[in-house]
């Protein structure tokens, strides 16, 4: 009951609009009523990616642009459809157990109704595709199990478990290339980042690549450009994938929080 009360204080009616002006993401004009995100994190006791180092940072993130009233969730599983119905969109930072059939479906119903999801980093691999870690890496479930069928298809991307890596973490160029996206509009066309690269991802035909890095083989890379952030429909929502994001250092950058707040702003509010 406490879980439900807490949800319907940001995601109900009744919530106020926040008292200072909002400062904005550059993205839209500032508006008064603040755009209501949930942040689903928690569960995962994975050392690479500390969700209780990193989670913090990001709501910090969100709040400090001024255009977001913001709600962590720990415990994902036994959300509904009713918990869910006056959020504008999800952040999705999980690396832990499968959610049960009714909170999964009750976040497939979420976006394709028309709201939109930002999945990050070390969301991109895990059981939602039907993996599990064994013997120090992840590989396909020893029981056959699926995975989340829905799941690649919101993601808009694959990742097979021979594949999953990256090269030595570096600082390294990102660059837009879709800078039409209002996402990206108005950026600068390049940025920085210090971050793992992800590599040998196999995106969706309709995933729109937005942002993408040359992954240097003297880094170990594949020695190719590498595709970084990208949107991709899933019914009339729409969600943003962002491979950034591994630790509190990488993302203090200045071009991940344009793109991570721009991205949660644009899937929130139908841009």
């Amino acid at each position: 009951m406490r879980l439900l009360a807490a949800l319907l204080v940001l995601c109900g009616t009744g919530l106020q609009p926040v008292a200072q002006p909002a400062r904005g993401t550059g993205l839209q004009p500032v508006a008064d009523k603040p755009l209501r995100i949930l942040l689903l994190t928690g569960e995962s006791d994975l050392p690479a990616h500390n969700w209780r180092d990193t989670a913090p940072v990001l709501r910090e993130l969100l709040e400090k642009a001024g255009r977001f009233e913001v709600k962590v969730i720990e415990k994902v599983p036994g959300l509904t459809a009713g918990d869910l119905s006056g959020c504008d969109a999800l952040v999705l930072h999980y690396n832990g157990p499968r959610w049960g059939a009714e909170t999964e479906r009750a976040v497939e119903a979420f976006i394709r109704s028309g709201k939109g999801m930002v999945a990050l980093h070390g969301v991109s691999y895990g059981v939602f595709f039907g993996m599990e870690f064994r013997d120090r890496r992840w590989r396909p479930s020893s029981s056959g199990d699926p995975g989340w069928t829905a799941y690649p298809e919101m993601l808009g991307a694959t990742w097979k478990s021979e594949n999953i890596g990256h090269g030595k973490r570096h600082v390294f160029t990102v660059r837009w290339v879709d800078r039409e996206h209002p996402i990206a509009r108005g950026l600068e066309e390049t940025f920085l980042a210090d971050d793992e690269l992800y590599h040998r991802m196999d995106l969706r035909p309709n995933a729109r690549v937005l942002a993408t890095a040359f992954s240097d083989p003297k880094t170990n890379g594949t020695g190719r450009d590498e595709p970084v952030i990208w949107a991709v429909p899933f019914g009339q929502g729409r969600i943003v994938h962002i491979t950034l994001g591994h630790d509190p250092a990488s993302m203090s950058r200045p071009g991940f929080v344009a793109a991570f707040t721009r991205a949660t702003e644009g899937v929130a509010s139908g841009g």
